[in-house]
């Protein structure tokens, strides 16, 4: 609670009575902002008002002081030499003074801004093309994406997959990706996100490092707690920030309102300028419908859209939408058992193999590698008895690496295998 009895401009002190005011009541975070801002600045604001409508500061000029109200929007007004006196400092003149220029943009600077962005036709080069994240087309940093797909479809499951391989610098399902750290919301099954990540490790052979996870569910409505999040994001600077789920971040927001939803995106576009990432929202489609829940705000916002459907262990990723490249053919996967939990794998990463000339026990041995491991990285350990004998293993191995059919990492301590597997963009 902040004490707010004080003088209001022109009248003096008052000699009896208190007065507080929280500032943290909903729906006037613009102005606590503003609050904070000034006194960052060095000035003392203060209200008298009952309801915190109306707050006063010191005028930089030298007048009466500066009214800040508090209605739909925050508005400064000088009250030169007294309430009503006609000596003002200009609105803009006043934003500037106080050093409130980031918070409170004025018809001037933004006439400033729109100038300096002006570009002819040999200025276009000078903006940055995508960045791919994730293969060629699939993801791409200083984006928005949205994967969308019905309750039970692995979600979740994928869009951690992808965070694994984007911190690591593995490759994802075949795609090559831009290494980078990542920040994960975890705003839903938190105990079920620990198990995942100990099945996705336990495949690859390696921790996943480089993920930042964050099991709070961070409110888009709220102000002082999504502009922590964003401060967060900036300091980060990851390749890539999940957002999983939309629903559980936006709780009190109406998801079939346009005018809402549309302050979502503008939220989640605030991660996206902070920390240059590919913003990755994970959301659910009605039972009965084909889209992403809710107003189409976000579909038309996003620059990505990936429709995540499942069939018993058959998982598909379809692209909906590309706007920063193609539309990439769909994406055949496998939910196989790890651990105490899954984790995903190309549905038959072997099918090179049976083109290469190698011998049928050495192809029965890859496919059951393949339903065991998929493409990841697994060291002999976990291999040996599972997929064949020792000696067996060992024989069949050097006629699989000699096929390029297998593929071999000796930068560790012990080697570590996988089935090599051609993604669209030509990856391995």
């Amino acid at each position: 609670m902040t004490d707010t009895q004080g003088p209001r401009p022109g009248q003096g002190t008052r000699s009896t009575g208190s007065n507080t005011y929280d500032e943290g009541t909903a729906g006037l975070e613009e102005r606590d902002r503003i609050l904070a801002a000034l006194r960052a600045n060095g000035f003392t604001p203060y209200t008298n008002s009952n309801n915190g409508y109306y707050w006063f500061t010191s005028c930089p000029a030298g007048h009466t002081g500066v009214r800040i109200s508090s209605g739909k929007a925050v508005e400064l007004a000088c009250l030169g030499n007294g309430i009503g006196g006609a000596d003002k400092c200009a609105p803009e003149d006043v934003v500037r003074a106080l050093g409130l220029d980031d918070l409170i943009p004025t018809a001037k600077s933004f006439l400033e801004a729109l100038r300096a962005a002006l570009v002819d036709s040999a200025g276009l080069d000078d903006i940055p093309d995508p960045d791919p994240l994730i293969g060629n087309d699939i993801l791409f940093r200083d984006s928005l994406a949205w994967m969308v797909g019905k309750p039970g479809s692995m979600k979740s499951f994928t869009a951690l997959d992808m965070a694994g391989c984007v911190a690591t610098g593995e490759v994802w399902q075949g795609y090559r990706v831009s290494q980078g750290p990542v920040l994960f919301l975890v705003a839903e099954g938190v105990r079920g996100t620990k198990k995942r990540v100990r099945a996705w490790e336990k495949a690859m052979g390696r921790p996943m490092d480089g993920v930042s996870f964050l099991p709070i569910a961070v409110q888009s409505k709220s102000g002082a707690q999504w502009d922590a999040f964003v401060q967060i994001a900036a300091e980060l600077r990851p390749a890539l920030i999940v957002l999983d789920t939309q629903a559980r971040i936006t709780v009190g927001v109406e998801e079939n309102s346009n005018t809402e939803m549309g302050e979502f995106v503008a939220q989640a576009d605030r991660l996206r300028v902070a920390s240059g990432a590919c913003v990755l929202i994970v959301h659910h489609i009605g039972r009965h419908g084909d889209t992403g829940r809710g107003a189409t705000t976000v579909d038309g916002a996003v620059s990505t859209i990936i429709k995540i459907s499942k069939d018993e262990d058959r998982v598909k990723l379809e692209c909906q939408k590309s706007k920063d490249g193609v539309e990439w053919d769909d994406i055949e996967l496998r939910a196989v058992p790890m651990a105490e939990s899954v984790v995903l794998a190309v549905q038959d990463p072997t099918n090179r193999a049976a083109g290469t000339g190698v011998s049928a026990a050495a192809l029965k041995m890859a496919r059951i590698w393949a339903d065991h491991h998929g493409t990841n990285w697994v060291p002999a350990g976990s291999l040996i008895e599972v997929v064949a004998p020792k000696t067996t293993f060992y024989r069949n191995l050097r006629e699989l690496e000699h096929s390029k059919v297998v593929e071999v990492d000796t930068t560790g301590r012990y080697p570590r295998y996988r089935l090599a597997h051609v993604g669209v963009d030509g990856a391995l």
